[in-house]
């Protein structure tokens, strides 16, 4: 199993829907996943709630490729990747979405502060990091595919982006 995660707008979904078509994997959508099979408990400011536990049952045993940004915080038998992006082009990336002032600032702090990363590293034996900032969602995959046989990931550090 291959994860795909990241924050919102860091090219998570064209990346994996590539990923998929070139490594000939098949796909799980998280998002629709979890409305398909109603694995949520409710709303919480306009988002599903996630059903954790029911989620990491329903991808029990599969191989393939999963993409999703609550994946970070799920431990599962798979070699998690990272998507990263430097949180001004994010917050450029966000707006057109409308997403409320406060959920765009949630997203581009999330980044800065490293949570995908932190967390998939402590819940993945195997985690790497790809830069996507600047990149097409091809120039991305290709990265993926890339560091996936090598074992390389990128280094990664926003830390800066609040001393601005």
């Amino acid at each position: 199993m291959i994860v795909v995660t990241g924050v919102p707008g860091t090219g998570k979904t064209a990346v994996a829907r590539l990923l998929s078509k070139r490594l000939s994997l098949a796909l799980i959508e998280v998002n629709s996943l979890v409305r398909k099979k109603k694995l949520h408990t409710g709303r919480e400011n306009g988002s599903l709630v996630v059903d954790m536990k029911k989620l990491a049952t329903e991808l029990r045993g599969f191989d393939g490729i999963v993409e999703g940004h609550v994946l970070c915080e799920l431990k599962l038998p798979a070699t998690a990747v990272v998507l990263r992006t430097s949180p001004r082009a994010l917050k450029r990336r966000l707006a057109p979405r409308r997403y409320s002032r406060q959920k765009l600032s949630d997203n581009v702090e999330a980044e800065a502060l490293d949570y995908c990363a932190i967390n998939a590293k402590q819940n993945y034996k195997k985690m790497i990091q790809v830069n996507t900032t600047g990149l097409t969602a091809r120039q991305s995959t290709a990265k993926v595919i890339h560091y996936l046989k090598t074992r390389q990931s990128d280094s990664v550090d926003w830390s800066s982006y609040f001393l601005e």
